[in-house]
């Protein structure tokens, strides 16, 4: 896989990719949106996204990307993996015109806001659609075969939408759409790098709280010991005489 690029602008990382976009292109990930992740996520029980949404502000065009590595977990079915993915396309479609219009402004991690994307996207004239998926081993059937029965499939649902579908392993897909692809290293997207932050600020807020009650029960510890020793002897002797009497 290549690592040599034309000059490009916003890299984004997905998985073990990192996605380097042509430049003029805005990119977006419903992720990273309040809107979408309190509110649209959960309606109808489910709303699905898909993981980039570009648009290029001359060109007029809408790009839909999904990616999906299946090399690691277990796939779907083949058709539960189509209707799962023409799912996905769809409630995003719904996703963009309801934020359009009821999203507030957000300041996303990545990319540019939910709200920004959805009141752009109204003014395109071409929507692509792009899912990049990494198969693996698959049994009986070789990936590319499986895959190209995939696609087959997802053409024949997504075609009226766009007819110049892609749908290709995430490695290959480079250079076919306004991206290219290279490995993301250690790097995370914004979703998991906060997920990670949030997770070591518990861990740190725990520790703290342990070290607060050690450090109270040892000054407790030692105030008991302060207040023994303060105690005559004599009186300490008393006590200890009244206790063998009521035994």
């Amino acid at each position: 896989m290549s690592t040599d690029f034309p000059q490009y602008g916003t890299t984004c990382v997905e998985g073990e990719y990192r996605f380097h976009f042509d430049p003029g292109y805005l990119v977006c990930r419903s992720e990273c949106s309040p809107f979408y992740s309190c509110h649209a996520q959960n309606f109808c029980n489910s709303c699905k996204e898909m993981d980039f949404m570009l648009y290029h502000p001359e060109k007029k065009e809408l790009w839909l990307i999904e990616v999906k590595d299946y090399r690691f977990n277990a796939r779907p079915k083949v058709q539960d993996l189509v209707e799962k993915l023409c799912r996905k396309v769809r409630d995003c479609l719904f996703l963009l015109r309801t934020a359009a219009l009821c999203a507030p402004e957000e300041e996303p991690a990545e990319g540019i806001s939910l709200r920004e994307m959805a009141q752009l996207s109204l003014k395109a004239k071409h929507i692509r659609i792009a899912f990049t998926i990494e198969l693996g081993g698959t049994g009986l059937y070789p990936p590319k075969s499986l895959l190209a029965h995939i696609r087959d499939l997802l053409y024949h649902q997504i075609r009226f939408i766009d007819p110049q579908m892609i749908c290709l392993p995430i490695t290959e897909s480079g250079g076919v759409g306004p991206w290219h692809i290279s490995p993301a290293g250690n790097a995370h997207s914004a979703r998991i790098q906060r997920r990670i932050e949030e997770a070591r600020l518990v861990r740190e807020r725990k520790l703290l709280e342990q070290r607060r009650k050690a450090a109270w029960e040892k000054s407790e510890k030692r105030k008991a010991e302060r207040q023994k020793n303060s105690i005559p002897l004599w009186k300490l002797r008393a006590k200890m005489r009244e206790k063998g009497k009521r035994k």
